[in-house]
C-alpha cells in the first residue's frame, strides 16, 4: 500500500526516466520505438543481477491509465512483467508480478533456484519499497 493518490503514483512508475531512481539493478535506459509510453513502447536497458549485467528490452502492453500495463520481453532474458495499480481509499495498491526464464540449458532451472530468485526476490522488494517512499513524497516537496 502506497499512502498517495493513484494518478500521483501511476504518473510517476509509469514514466520510464524514473525507473532508475527506484528499480535496483537496472540502468541506461532508452526508448527504442518512436512511441515512448503506452502499449507499443519498448525500452532496452540493463540488469544487475549477482554481479553480472545483462541487455533487456521489454514492450508494453495492456496499457491502462492508472491501472497499469504488461510487460513482454523482446529482447535479452525472457521475461514477462505486470504491474497492477488500484484505488483503496485515497490509497494505491500496487502489485508487481513477474515470471522470467535463465536461458541456460539443463543448468538454468537450479541457478535460478539457488541463487537468482532469492537475489531477484530481495531486490524487488527494496524497489518497491523505494517506488513507496518516492510516491508518498512526491506531494509534499
Amino acid at each position: 500500500m502506497i499512502s498517495a493518490p493513484i494518478e500521483a503514483v501511476f504518473r510517476y512508475a509509469s514514466n520510464w526516466r524514473n525507473w532508475p531512481s527506484f528499480f535496483e539493478g537496472v540502468s541506461d535506459f532508452k526508448p527504442t520505438t518512436a512511441t515512448t509510453r503506452g502499449n507499443g513502447a519498448r525500452y532496452a536497458y540493463k540488469a544487475k543481477m549477482l554481479g553480472i549485467k545483462a541487455s533487456v528490452e521489454t514492450e508494453i502492453t495492456e496499457f491502462i491509465e492508472n491501472g497499469g500495463w504488461v510487460g513482454i520481453a523482446a529482447g535479452g532474458i525472457p521475461h514477462r512483467t505486470q504491474w497492477i495499480f488500484e484505488s483503496a481509499s485515497g490509497q494505491t495498491r500496487f502489485t508487481f508480478v513477474q515470471t522470467y526464464r535463465i536461458p541456460i540449458p539443463v543448468f538454468g532451472a537450479l541457478l535460478d533456484r539457488l541463487f537468482v530468485r532469492p537475489a531477484w526476490e530481495k531486490i524487488v522488494e527494496r524497489s518497491l519499497a523505494n517506488l513507496k517512499a518516492l510516491t508518498e513524497n512526491i506531494d509534499k516537496s
